[in-house]
């Protein structure tokens, strides 16, 4: 029979997981000279720099998702422009001396354009690390293939609009303005992929993780018998996922 596959933890499993270790930390405080375990890897001496570490790697990913979000917003307000654009200054390329093969050749470029799927919307908050770089490649290409139209028009002496934003030096103002965009998402991205990393870093793939640290504190509480029951008891309620 086939093994049903896990699921992945969502953001929302990861922040409960960071909220319940500092809940932990409280338990394990109060419990006072009851709690003397002889794992130094778990003394709330050492356990204290965990948390301290957490919630700076936290603050940090908590940071970056709102700057992400911010400048895809603006790239994707210029990108809407984009459809006009190439309607209107195909359709004045058609209005003018260029040869049937050049128009057609203009015309294979803005359907390449058309046709370049544009990536789905982004959730910084759920979305994995490979989904957030294949969107990116996806505008990589309709920017790439916007400057070819622009050098294509721009080849031709008949393309001379009197219209301000059709002429060359406005298109290619505008394919820049888009390329600067673009390259401000990719370094968000970037930053979010390793605020990210240092995230889950620290709550599973260090070799002292969050996860291994409290699978250690459970143990120990349960050891300790009747004398520690309610804390025992009130930190198993604390659900820990682990990242699959």
């Amino acid at each position: 029979m086939a093994t049903k596959k896990k699921k992945s933890v969502s953001e929302t499993g990861h922040n409960k997981n960071v909220a319940n270790f500092s809940t932990a930390f409280q338990v394990l405080e109060e419990m006072g000279a009851l709690y003397n375990p002889s794992n130094t890897n778990i003394s709330l001496i050492n356990l204290n720099p965990y948390k301290s570490e957490l919630a700076t790697v936290v603050n940090e990913l908590n940071t970056k998702i709102p700057l992400y979000k911010n400048v895809v917003a603006t790239r994707e307000l210029k990108m809407k422009e984009m459809g006009k654009i190439i309607t209107r200054s195909i359709n004045f390329a058609k209005s003018v001396a260029i040869s049937t093969t050049d128009k057609e050749n203009l015309q294979s470029q803005v359907r390449k354009l058309r046709g370049t799927k544009t990536a789905k919307k982004i959730n910084p908050n759920t979305a994995k690390t490979e989904s957030i770089s294949t969107a990116q490649l996806s505008y990589d290409s309709r920017i790439a293939n916007l400057e070819t139209y622009i050098n294509q028009l721009a080849s031709h002496n008949a393309y001379t609009p009197n219209e301000a934003e059709l002429q060359i030096v406005s298109l290619q103002a505008y394919q820049q303005e888009l390329g600067t965009l673009n390259t401000q998402v990719n370094a968000s991205v970037n930053a979010l992929i390793t605020a990210r990393k240092n995230r889950n870093a620290v709550l599973y793939d260090n070799e002292k993780n969050i996860i291994q640290l409290m699978r250690e504190i459970k143990a120990y509480l349960k050891s300790l018998g009747e004398t520690a029951k309610p804390y025992y008891k009130a930190i198993v309620r604390l659900r820990f996922t682990d990242k699959q």
